[in-house]
């Protein structure tokens, strides 16, 4: 049977009309996919380069009680008077969060004994399914920090509070490992948020000094 010629027309206008979506369509998709990638390989180079850290807004950073490594309870506002760095490190970890341990200790340092002692190193427990004060004071010996920093730790509900709090990102998987930002805070001495650091996935020498470096210019814009 043949089909009369306007309704063939009509059909071949429809197909080009569908074709010619489906182009815009896959064009679009591709210049979006273009622009996540630039964009995230803009955000790479950036955070690489942020040798100052990344500035916050100066708001007063959340306060909370915890317990360290020797079971004393701690104070975020108890440490005032002191510039505090304070970092989100998972008590099960062997890989990034020991760089960031080794990136504090060594920009604090770098400052001199006069300027260390003005600083004081924190930790929060970034494991909520690892919370107690053996897991916790286990990390500190095994990486050497037992007595240079305070590694808190408290309840899965009230750890999962202080992230939620800080805006950090963290999350434990089907395997029980933690999943979290890599971030690094500088409260100044009087307890407000000041900058941010995150910590590269790199064992590199060069990329360990480069953040040891920004960490000890950061540091040192907000001694007391």
């Amino acid at each position: 049977m043949q089909q009369h010629p306007d309704r063939r027309q009509k059909l071949a206008f429809a197909a080009l009309i569908v074709s010619s979506a489906l182009v815009v369509f896959v064009g679009t998709a591709w210049g979006v996919r273009a622009f996540v990638v630039s964009r995230s390989q803009a955000n790479v180079q950036t955070t690489s380069n942020a040798i100052g850290g990344f500035p916050l807004t100066g708001t007063l950073a959340p306060d909370f009680n915890l317990t360290n490594q020797f079971g004393q309870t701690v104070m975020l506002s108890s440490l005032r008077g002191h510039e505090i760095v304070l970092a989100f490190i998972d008590s099960q970890c062997k890989t990034l969060c020991p760089l960031t341990a080794t990136i504090m200790y060594n920009a604090k340092m770098k400052l001199g004994t006069s300027a260390a002692d003005k600083i004081s190193l924190v930790a929060i427990n970034a494991n909520p399914a690892s919370t107690s004060v053996a897991a916790v004071q286990a990390w500190s010996i095994e990486h050497g920090m037992l007595h240079q920093w305070s590694f808190l730790t408290g309840p899965a509900p009230q750890l999962k509070a202080i992230y939620h709090q800080y805006g950090v990102y963290d999350q434990v998987d089907a395997t029980g490992v933690a999943v979290h930002d890599p971030v690094t805070f500088i409260i100044d001495p009087t307890g407000h948020e000041r900058l941010y650091f995150e910590t590269l996935d790199s064992s590199s020498k060069l990329d360990l000094n480069d953040q040891e470096v920004g960490l000890v210019a950061g540091m040192r814009q907000w001694l007391p």
